[in-house]
């Protein structure tokens, strides 16, 4: 933070120096106004110490320059009229008063750095004293000249606006705010930095910490570079491009350096020359096969790339960035990276070193990749971190088989039994034919349709007008298959029948799937994947030194250099809020979580529920366990329930309809539900129950009853009852520091269907708080078109939560705090434009005018935090305590933006979520902004710990879950309004129990 930023030139226009920086107090309403400010926020300008010395000056400096006097008003016309009308006493007034303003400024100048050090960044105080002390001495040279030390720099003489003059004379006419424009330029000031164009917050205790970003030297970086669109046709596989082109750089272009991004376009900082038609290239491949490929350099439209912007962003908004010339330096940055790895994204995975395979158990292996991307701080840096992801093992399909289906191949061997699971790992992989040595044929890639139905003995094709089958095919072409009975790969276009013996076949290697990972491989992966800081930084710095980035020829060509080591920041640690249950009971929070400690919830129903256990094909000891367990948890946190349970037995889901019919018709207020630990039980419990009876369930898996039924966990189950029981679990001790009254939390948030499911609509969730403490949330969800970000019916959301709202507070909200989850950079003007318009919309319909702040909660980035020292027993992981705040150096200058770190990560390095605020009518100080967000953290209903980003997004996520489960089963779909309807919540149902979906 203290130090010169070296990537803004001298020539750039520096931050403006506004009235708090002199007089150490912001002005009041009526005096912005006088000023010519809007009253809205808007900054005003002076000159140092209120300027009449330094307006005096400027005039002095113009008489010289063009030898008149300039002065306003009538006063002008007499002075210019000669001496002879008192204009030699004119000039010894005027003598004199300049001489009185020397001696005031002098005095201010001794005052102003004790007014200012009591208003500044505590953070910054250090760096502001020094150079206080280089203006000082600045002074003793410059006092003589009549002028003041300045604070702000001034604009060079060659960027004065041109403002109107009065008759072509005088002074311009202009506004106050740029009063700073006529300083003296002879005055040397230190620029500002370029986080002090945004407020930013002071609560908490400071430190520093280093994040896995790298500086960049920009220095010898040209200000232009060229782009050029590459087209590349031809019937072979696009993986080879990248060879084609680098072929068509040394032929045809003389060798000259270019970036080359594999699919369209590359970038030079020099003009390359165009060739007006294609030139043919062949490519070899690894199997020995010559491929063809035709090569055309074409300009674009706008050839030119401005990579200066990436030296003037700052003055920009966030979502204003220099996108082209970041694409240009993400393409140049992944240039030494395409050789010796494969890369996924803006991931770059190197193959495992021999006899280092973490193998997923399932065919597939994880790998460990390089992240890299420029991001935007106070300056342009690189963000750099590892990924993890499963690959396809290279090894034959009958390896496949016999280790991973643990069937063994004989000839008598038979795999329909196991063709679903086969089937499901091979589709859409690509395969190597290795043809058999008397074909004489090299190698062929295949991607895999699925198996075909008969084994190879019987599986039959036309071949030159005749049917036959595959074995008899090879047998005519001097080959016995070894394993006739195995059942075949359908491969190539699907609607041709070609066919390939297993045994013949092996998996590629280095291929990226687009399949949803399993439950078994995602928890391999993260066991795997998590490991300490200083794990984690070992691992990045290796990658980093396996790439040799500055040694690559393309970057150098560019002028880019990477520093080697993360860089340091300053941070804060707010102080955790004090958690109060029942009878005014606090908690106090240690390391992220909390204990009840026999403490009772804050505020449950009093009257006792009549509640109900389903169970299946469970022992019935079990049950009754179960029922014990509950009742005596529930006594301990003052949660009313029934002396007895009505149990019941279940043989199948077709058995659940006539229980709930039963159970809402008498009235009951909860179900426990004990289902099978595999399956889609859920699903089916969660639809019958919510969308067609209006009754609250509690899943339980068999297994968790069997194995887990202790204190603690059914302790937790319990936490999720009181919530749907309209209760509430514990509140926060009201805090001053971000006390608003009648305040609405909101939370919005999409889900997507996976790539394999494109088919299916995206699932809004909505959740808002309708409780004084931000415990108690109703939910609204909807459908629309698959991955559409942007929520399209904001505004008859809105109006719902508004209503609730209403009917539970007795009075509409004076501040709708908006988190919005899962949105990036270019989608913030949609946002803004969409849904922040409904919102507005539906509080006009409600004619109701409240204070608006939105905050943008992003999770999907790759900043971590590294602190010093090594892991300790309280902190095995060695990850920054919870409450950590970084909003400084890695946040857009001109944006308020901040990271924080708000839970104890469990396993891993815990991954900071970051807030941009876009929207904030309200003018909510910063400060209040961090504290609030994470004391939010705090209020999660289910379980009694801080969790990673705040309550009122997690449950907009969980609204969304309960969305996509509801079309579970589904397979065809109409338009989202349709489906939508079809799956409408009980109306009474969400109206007794809003927060059903805990």
């Amino acid at each position: 933070m203290g130090k010169e930023n070296k990537y803004k030139p001298n020539a750039e226009k520096p931050t403006k120096p506004t009235i708090e920086r002199y007089f150490g107090k912001p002005l009041q309403e009526h005096q912005v106004k006088a000023t010519g400010a809007s009253a809205e926020g808007d900054k005003v300008t002076h000159p140092p110490y209120g300027g009449p010395a330094a307006s005096g000056l400027q005039k002095q400096k113009q008489e010289e320059e063009q030898g008149e006097w300039q002065t306003q008003g009538c006063q002008k016309r007499r002075d210019k009229a000669g001496e002879g009308w008192g204009g030699k006493q004119q000039q010894q007034r005027q003598q004199q008063q300049r001489q009185q303003q020397q001696r005031q400024q002098q005095q201010r100048q001794q005052q102003l750095p004790q007014q200012r050090g009591q208003h500044r960044d505590p953070i910054e105080k250090q760096n502001q004293q020094q150079q206080t002390v280089q203006r000082r001495l600045q002074g003793h040279n410059e006092q003589h000249q009549g002028g003041s030390q300045c604070y702000g720099p001034p604009k060079p003489q060659d960027e004065l606006p041109k403002w109107p003059r009065a008759q072509n004379r005088g002074l311009p006419l202009q506004p106050l705010q740029n009063l700073q424009n006529l300083l003296p330029q002879t005055q040397k000031v230190v620029p500002p930095l370029p986080a002090a164009t945004m407020k930013r917050g002071t609560l908490g205790k400071p430190g520093q910490v280093s994040v896995n970003y790298l500086e960049v030297n920009l220095d010898k970086m040209p200000a232009v570079a060229y782009q050029y669109d590459v087209k590349i046709t031809s019937v072979c596989p696009k993986k080879f491009y990248r060879q084609a082109f680098e072929q068509y750089r040394v032929e045809h272009l003389g060798g000259a350096i270019a970036a080359y991004d594999g699919r369209g376009s590359c970038y030079s900082v020099v003009k390359l020359k165009c060739s007006p038609q294609g030139q043919e290239m062949k490519v070899t491949d690894r199997h020995g096969r010559t491929l063809n490929y035709t090569v055309e350099l074409r300009k674009t439209q706008d050839s030119e790339v401005d990579l200066s912007s990436l030296r003037s962003y700052m003055k920009d908004k966030i979502y204003d960035k220099p996108m082209r010339a970041l694409q240009c330096l993400e393409v140049v940055l992944a240039a030494p990276c395409h050789n010796t790895a494969r890369r996924a994204g803006r991931s770059f995975f190197k193959g495992s070193d021999p006899g280092n395979t973490f193998d997923l158990k399932d065919g597939y292996e994880a790998l460990v990749g390089l992240y890299q991307t420029f991001v935007l701080g106070d300056r342009p840096f690189v963000n750099v971190d590892i990924s993890h992801k499963a690959f396809p093992k290279a090894m034959s399909i009958i390896d496949y088989i016999e280790q991973y289906q643990r069937q063994k191949i004989d000839k008598s061997t038979n795999l329909d039994y196991r063709r679903s699971d086969i089937e499901s790992f091979l589709s859409d992989i690509n395969i190597i034919y290795d043809p058999p040595a008397c074909f004489g044929s090299a190698p062929r890639v295949f991607r895999v349709n699925g198996l075909s139905k008969a084994p190879a003995s019987t599986q039959t094709f036309e071949l030159d007008g005749k049917e036959t089958t595959v074995a008899k095919y090879f047998k005519s072409r001097k080959y016995d298959l070894k394993f006739p009975n195995l059942l075949c790969l359908h491969v190539g276009p699907p609607l041709k029948h070609i066919y390939l013996p297993i045994e013949l076949c092996r998996i590629d290697d280095g291929q990226t799937m687009k399949r949803k990972d399993t439950a078994a491989r995602v928890a391999a992966m993260l066991k795997f994947a998590a490991t300490s800081t200083n794990e984690r930084k070992a691992k990045i710095v290796r990658l980093l030194e396996y790439f040799k980035h500055n040694l690559d020829p393309t970057i150098s060509h560019f002028g880019i250099r990477l520093g080697t080591d993360f860089i340091v920041v300053n941070t804060r640690t707010l102080n955790a809020p004090q958690i109060e249950y029942k009878n005014n009971n606090l908690a106090s929070v240690r390391n992220g979580s909390w204990r009840m400690d026999r403490m009772q919830f804050f505020e449950p129903k009093p009257k006792p529920h009549k509640w109900a256990i389903l169970y299946g094909k469970i022992n019935y000891q079990y049950v009754d366990e179960l029922q014990k367990m509950v009742l005596q948890q529930s006594r301990t946190v003052n949660l009313c329930l029934d002396t007895k349970a009505d149990k019941r037995n279940y043989k199948d889901e077709r058995e659940l309809d006539a229980h709930f019919h039963d159970f809402k018709k008498n009235q009951f207020d909860l179900v426990f539900v004990i289902i099978p630990n595999v399956g889609r039980s859920y699903d089916v419990v969660k639809q019958k129950a919510e969308l067609k009876y209006g009754i609250l369930t509690q899943c339980l898996k068999q297994i968790t009853v069997e194995r887990k039924c202790n204190p603690q966990c059914i302790g937790n189950v319990l936490l999720k009852v009181n919530s749907k029981l309209n209760g509430i679990n514990h509140k926060l001790r009201d805090d001053p520091r971000c006390l608003l009254k009648n305040t609405m939390f909101l939370g919005a948030d999409v889900t997507h269907p996976s790539p394999d499911q494109w088919e299916m609509p995206s699932v809004v969730g909505v959740a808002a708080s309708h409780d004084p403490f931000g415990a108690s949330y109703n939910m609204q969800y909807r459908l629309q078109r698959s991955t559409l970000e942007e929520i399209e019916d904001m505004e008859s959301i809105t109006l719902e939560h508004l209503r609730v709202y209403y009917q539970f507070r007795k009075s509409y909200p004076e501040h709708i705090i908006y988190y919005r989850d899962g949105v990036s950079h270019g989608q913030y003007p949609k946002i803004k434009s969409k849904e922040l318009r409904g919102i507005t919309a539906a509080c006009c319909k409600m004619h109701i005018k409240p204070k608006i702040c939105c905050v943008i909660v992003v999770k999907r980035h790759h900043t971590r935090f590294f602190p010093n020292g090594a892991p300790s027993q309280y902190n095995q992981l060695n990850n920054v305590d919870p409450g950590t705040v970084v909003d400084r150096t890695i946040v857009h200058p001109n944006e308020m933006e901040f990271f924080m770190v708000s839970h104890q990560a469990n396993q891993g390095t815990a991954k900071p979520t970051r807030y941009n605020v876009i929207e904030n009518t309200g003018n909510l100080d910063i400060d209040v902004l961090q504290q609030l967000t994470f004391n939010l953290c705090h209020m999660f209903p289910r379980c009694n710990r801080a969790v990673s980003y705040p309550a009122p997004a997690y449950l907009a996520h969980l609204a969304a879950a309960r969305g996509r489960v509801y079309l579970t089963g589904t397979t065809m779909f109409r338009s989202p309004q349709e489906e939508y309807a079809k799956r409408l919540i009980v109306p009474d149902f969400m109206k007794t129990n809003p927060m059903y979906f805990v």
